[in-house]
C-alpha cells in the first residue's frame, strides 16, 4: 500500500510514476510539502476528471509511489479549504462543505479516539491508517473539483457508482440502505460510515463523544447559515450597484 504514515521525523522519498497518458504529476518528489502539494493541485483534480482514476490511484497504491510522513498533515490541510471553497461559489459549494464537515468529524471524533486507544491489531490497525490517508486524499482531491466551476457531474463524478465498493467489502459490512440518494455526496459519506463503523467495533463510542459530534454539526450549521446570509447581502449590494 501506498498511502501510510511514515515513523516519526523519517524522511521519505516520494515518487509519482508518470501515467500512461502522461498527464500525471512530478515523477520525483523529495519532501512531504511537495507531496501535498501535488494532491491538492488542480491539475491532478483535472487528471481524476478526464483519466481512469481507480486504475490510476491503485496504480500509485500499489507501487509504493505516494507517502505522507503525518496523518495529521492532510487534515489540517482540508480543515483551511473553507474560505476557498466559499470564495468559489458555484452549485456545489454546499456539498463540498458538507463533504468537508463530515470527514473532519471523522477525524476528530472516531479517527483520533481510534489511534489514541491502542486496543487494536497491529494489522487492523495499519489498514484503518492506510484507509484513512487515502480518505483524506479522495476528499483533497474531490473538493478541487467540486469547486471547479466547469465541473460536469454527469461526465466527470469519478467517484460516484462502484469506486468505494471494493472497499466497502473490505470493511466486511453491509452496504449503506440510507436514503441518501445524492450522486455527488453519498458515495464518500456511505463509505464514510462504514469506516466509523469498523473503528466502533473496537472503540465503542463515549457520551463524551457523542456530545463533541453534536457540537460538531451544530458549528457546521452555523456556518452555512452565515454563509448563506453573507451570500444574500453580496447579491443584494451587487443589484443596488447594478441599479445605481
Amino acid at each position: 500500500m501506498g498511502l501510510q504514515c511514515a515513523k516519526p521525523k523519517e524522511k521519505k522519498a516520494i515518487k509519482v510514476l508518470e501515467s500512461k497518458q502522461n498527464q500525471s504529476g512530478p515523477s520525483t518528489l523529495s519532501t512531504t510539502k511537495e507531496a501535498i502539494d501535488f494532491v491538492e493541485s488542480q491539475s491532478l483534480a483535472n487528471l481524476m476528471r478526464t483519466k481512469p482514476v481507480k486504475e490510476y490511484l491503485t496504480e500509485q497504491i500499489a507501487n509504493n509511489q505516494l507517502y505522507v510522513d503525518s496523518c495529521d498533515i492532510l487534515a489540517e490541510r482540508i480543515e483551511g479549504k473553507s474560505q476557498l471553497i466559499l470564495r468559489s461559489y458555484n452549485n456545489y459549494t454546499e456539498k463540498a462543505l458538507k463533504i468537508k464537515a463530515k470527514v473532519l468529524e471523522y477525524y476528530r471524533n472516531e479517527y483520533l479516539n481510534y489511534i489514541n486507544s491502542k486496543n487494536d491489531t497491529p494489522k487492523n490497525r495499519e489498514f484503518i491508517i492506510k484507509e484513512t490517508i487515502q480518505l483524506f486524499v479522495e476528499t483533497t482531491i474531490i473538493l478541487n473539483c467540486l469547486m471547479d466551476k466547469n465541473f460536469d457531474d454527469e461526465s466527470e463524478l469519478w467517484w460516484g457508482g462502484d469506486y468505494f465498493g471494493d472497499r466497502m467489502k473490505q470493511l466486511s459490512l453491509i452496504a449503506d440502505t440510507s436514503e441518501n440518494t445524492d450522486s455527488i455526496t453519498a458515495p464518500i459519506l456511505q463509505y464514510l460510515d462504514a469506516l466509523k463503523c469498523r473503528i466502533l467495533q473496537v472503540i465503542p463510542i463515549l457520551p463524551s463523544q457523542t456530545k463533541s459530534i453534536t457540537n460538531s454539526v451544530a458549528i457546521t450549521n452555523v456556518h452555512l447559515t452565515q454563509f448563506y446570509k453573507d451570500l444574500k447581502l453580496e447579491f443584494a449590494r451587487d443589484v443596488e450597484e447594478e441599479v445605481n
